[in-house]
C-alpha cells in the first residue's frame, strides 16, 4: 500500500484523464432540466453520471452513510439539532451548478426543498472511483470551496485512506488524513465517524 501522503497526488496522476463524458461548456440549469438520466452541471459543463458506481463504491457509501445517519440521530436525541444526512442521487444546487455528492449533511432546514438541497451543505463526502476521481479532486473541490461548503471529505477506497478538507478564510486546508478503520471528527469536530 502506498503511503497515505500520496493519495491525492497519485490519484490525480493516474485518474485525471478518466473524467466522465462531458457536454461542451456553456450549458445552463435550464438545459440541465431537459436532459434524460443523471447529470451534474459544473461551471457550464455537464457530466454524465451513468453508469452507476460499482458495488465496492456503493458498499463504502452505505457504511459511511449509515454511520452519518446514526451519529446525527444520536446527537439529536442528546442535544437537539436539525442536521440531516442525504445520499446520492440528491441534487445539490450551488449557484448555476448542480451536483450529486455521494453523501452530504445539511444542518439548515431552510436549504432542504422538494427538488434537492438549495445552497452549500455543511459536509460533502465524495468516494473516489476510477471514473470520477479526477472530477472529485479538482472541479468539485473548486466548486465546493467557492460555494462555501465548510467540510469536504474525500474517501479513497483503493488506497484505504481519507482526506478531510476544512474551509478556512475561503480556502480548503487539509485538516486530517485518515487511515482506514480510524476515526475522523466531522462537522467542526462534533461528529465522530470511522472511515471504511
Amino acid at each position: 500500500m502506498r503511503g497515505a501522503g500520496n493519495v491525492v497526488r497519485s490519484t490525480l496522476e493516474t485518474l485525471s484523464v478518466n473524467l466522465p463524458q462531458a457536454r461542451p461548456a456553456g450549458c445552463t440549469l435550464e438545459d440541465w432540466k431537459g436532459w434524460e438520466g443523471r447529470w451534474e452541471l459544473i461551471h457550464g459543463v455537464a457530466y454524465d453520471m451513468t453508469p452507476a458506481p460499482g458495488t465496492d463504491h456503493q458498499a463504502v457509501s452505505f457504511r459511511l452513510g449509515g454511520q452519518l445517519f446514526n451519529a446525527l440521530e444520536a446527537a439529536k436525541a442528546t442535544s437537539g439539532g436539525d442536521c440531516r444526512a442525504f445520499a446520492a442521487p440528491t441534487d445539490v444546487f450551488l449557484d448555476e451548478a448542480v451536483v450529486q455528492p455521494d453523501l452530504l449533511v445539511v444542518c439548515d432546514p431552510q436549504k432542504i426543498s422538494a427538488r434537492g438541497i438549495e445552497g452549500a451543505p455543511d459536509l460533502v463526502v465524495e468516494i473516489l472511483s476510477p471514473r470520477t476521481a479526477g472530477k472529485d479532486l479538482t472541479r468539485k473541490r473548486w466548486l465546493y470551496e467557492a460555494a462555501g461548503v465548510p467540510e469536504y471529505l474525500i474517501v479513497d477506497p483503493d488506497e484505504r485512506v481519507g482526506l478531510l478538507l476544512r474551509l478556512e478564510a475561503g480556502i480548503y486546508q487539509e485538516s486530517a488524513r485518515i487511515e482506514w478503520g480510524n476515526a475522523v471528527a466531522l462537522l467542526g469536530g462534533q461528529l465522530p465517524m470511522l472511515l471504511g
